[in-house]
């Protein structure tokens, strides 16, 4: 009997004389025992043991679950994106740039490939691919493309743990190619970190755990769940015919034909005839086919499914709500709280995760939508989600109250509230219009520092001497002041 087929971590086939060979036999117990879920577990076990890259995105492919739990990360940190804070043309300028080059999708693509294993953004611009990459007019950022952790070789890596660039590699290579790109060509798309040695590389330390393997297992569980249920569902179609005698009759040459022309009398009836017919016996025993429905008990089913996907939440990170769309069965919708953890996690990834990226491909791409890197342009996140109407506004009213204390508090000059007063309308979109608005009124007027006009005296200019003022005598400085006394 031949071996089984076994693949090792590079994918290669392993010799059969090495296979272990195993023989079934012909009992309805052996055949059981090689079939048993027992063996499927132990496979499991040994396939997240031995989780090699390959396998892992093969698996990503074939489970959707997989794949949401790898994409969903990955849209949310860029799904709305970033401001860029700037003046008005140059965000023109910047946003172009990035529409140019394809930038979210590919950023979306690489926090992908995070998950899965590492990838990495390959950036293109004029000069040798080993050097140091140099941006320093418009358009010189020709290309951003995207590459996966396996397409790129690590060239020396350092070893030295004296060493700022410990675990980092001095080039890297395209595998294709042979290509050596200088570091600052290559943006990395790491995953979480591993620690070098106790059996795991400088490279795939390099490139950090991915994701799929420390949530494999569990999302294999819960495939194995929907699967199982719906070939429950489709045996509860099925009939359950007893057959008098079946063991004994085995033995029988003519015994096969007749039960196949049996069984389709029995499976023509049920389809044409909408009815189940069988026979009764000879009328002393009662010894016939005995046919029923098959009778499955549908409580505790959705609960029990939904317990395979939770344990996929907890894993993964993800609340049960934004993983599958709904609360769980039997549970509080926690839909909103739910929602704000969730941010607060993509959150975090954005700010520790991808900004060091686009603060890396930043140096090259400022330069190049702009002509040069002025050092007040700067970005944040987008928010992630939307407030309604109703939250808006209450958040412009306590807002609005607390800058007029702040206000009455003379702690701030005039002219500094007025500018940044102008500038919170603007940059929260409250009140839309108002940066054209402002640009058409003259700049003393803007924020609030002409100077008052002087009033002049009837009849001529003011009189700054007062009422009884003259060159010899002081002005007075009420109605009711006096005269002021000879030697006062």
């Amino acid at each position: 009997m031949a071996g089984s087929l076994i693949l090792d971590s590079s994918g290669a086939p392993i010799p059969a004389q090495s296979s272990p060979v195993r023989y079934i036999g012909d009992g309805v117990t052996e055949a059981i025992e090689s079939a048993s879920f027992g063996r499927m577990q132990q496979l499991g076990g040994a396939m997240s043991r031995m989780f090699a890259p390959q396998l892992a995105y093969a698996a990503y492919l074939e489970s959707g679950l997989l794949q949401r739990v790898i994409e969903l990360p990955a849209s949310d940190r860029v799904r709305e994106w970033r401001d860029w804070q700037a003046e008005a043309d140059q965000i023109t300028l910047l946003e172009a740039e990035e529409r140019r080059l394809g930038l979210q999708g590919k950023i979306k693509f690489a926090e992908t490939l995070r998950g899965t294993g590492g990838g990495a953004l390959i950036l293109i611009a004029a000069g040798n691919p080993d050097e140091p990459l140099r941006v320093t007019g418009a358009g010189q950022l020709l290309a951003v493309n995207v590459v996966s952790a396996d397409q790129l070789q690590l060239v020396d890596i350092d070893q030295d743990l004296g060493s700022p660039n410990y675990g980092l590699p001095r080039a890297f290579k395209i595998g294709s190619s042979g290509t050596e790109l200088h570091p600052s060509r290559v943006v990395c798309f790491r995953g979480d970190p591993l620690a070098a040695g106790m059996g795991v590389s400088f490279e795939r330390a390099f490139w950090g755990q991915s994701r799929l393997v420390r949530i494999f297992r569990e999302v294999m569980r819960s495939d194995h769940a929907q699967e199982w249920f719906a070939a429950l569902v489709k045996k509860a179609k099925l009939l359950r015919i007893g057959i008098p005698g079946l063991t004994d009759s085995v033995s029988d040459p003519g015994w096969q034909e007749r039960l196949n022309r049996r069984m389709g009398a029995i499976a023509s009836s049920e389809s044409v005839l909408n009815a189940v017919v069988y026979d009764t016996g000879d009328g002393q025993n009662g010894a016939g086919e005995k046919i029923d429905d098959y009778q499955v008990t549908w409580n505790g089913i959705p609960a029990m499914m939904d317990a395979f996907d939770q344990r996929v939440a907890a894993v993964s990170g993800i609340p049960f709500t934004v993983l599958q769309g709904r609360s769980p069965g039997g549970m509080n919708a926690t839909g909103d709280h739910d929602r704000r953890n969730w941010e607060r996690e993509v959150m975090a990834g954005q700010r520790l995760e991808l900004q060091p990226c686009l603060d890396q491909l930043d140096d090259a791409l400022i330069p190049s939508a702009l002509g040069s890197r002025p050092k007040e342009v700067w970005w944040q996140f987008a928010p992630l989600s939307t407030p309604t109407e109703a939250e808006e506004a209450n958040r412009f009213k306590t807002w609005t109250e607390a800058a007029e204390k702040v206000q009455a508090s003379a702690a701030i000059p005039d002219v500094a509230f007025n500018k940044a007063y102008q500038n919170s309308l603007s940059e929260n979109g409250w009140m839309p219009g108002l940066d054209g608005a402002l640009a058409e009124v003259p700049e003393a007027e803007r924020f609030g520092i002409t100077a008052e006009p002087e009033e002049e005296a009837e009849g001529g200019d003011l009189d700054l001497r007062g009422q009884g003022g003259s060159e010899d005598e002081p002005p007075r400085r009420a109605a009711n002041d006096g005269k002021p006394a000879e030697g006062e």
